[in-house]
């Protein structure tokens, strides 16, 4: 969205922060995560190794597939230590994951983590909450999962209208 594009950033080019924040994604019933969310786990494993974030917040629905756990366990299956792994089992859309994030003692500012069509929206409310964040987005579903890609970006164009919505219900309050 506008004034997002400054925070958007490459993971060569991300400012270091104390803390990344993954948002979830699809994690199939067999505790696989989806294409997308496989990307996202694999971009905050190569920030973390390269000192980009320092600490990470998995966020999603634990009542769909144990989501949170299964990402967490992927991270720590690949080398993160556990305690520098926050689980957030409530983050059941991107304003819920954002919001509280907002509210982790210590956190002030953050490395978002997801697509990098997912990132206008996720810094806007980023911002409209209040909370200082960058993002760094994958863009290899579209060539490795095309038609994955394609359904999150038709779920994306929906989600964006939803948040308009919100924002003019003024949803979206600092915490």
């Amino acid at each position: 969205m506008i004034g997002t594009r400054s925070r958007r950033r490459t993971p060569a080019d991300v400012p270091a922060t104390e803390w990344g924040l993954v948002l979830g994604a699809e994690m199939y019933p067999n505790g696989t995560p989806s294409p997308s969310l496989r990307a996202r786990l694999d971009l905050a494993l190569a920030l973390f190794r390269a000192g980009k974030v320092r600490r990470l917040i998995v966020s999603g629905d634990e009542a769909s597939n144990a989501e949170v756990s299964q990402m967490a366990r992927y991270l720590v299956e690949r080398g993160i230590p556990e305690d520098r792994i926050v689980l957030d089992e409530d983050g059941v859309d991107t304003y819920a994951s954002c919001r509280r994030a907002r509210q982790t003692p210590g956190l002030t500012r953050v490395t978002m983590i997801s697509q990098d069509y997912h990132l206008p929206r996720t810094l806007t409310i980023c911002r409209t909450i209040g909370l200082d964040a960058y993002g760094v987005g994958d863009a290899s579903v579209r060539r490795t999962a095309p038609a994955s890609w394609r359904r999150s970006v038709r779920r994306e164009l929906a989600a964006n209208v939803k948040m308009l919505a919100d924002l003019a219900r003024h949803r979206y309050r600092a915490a």
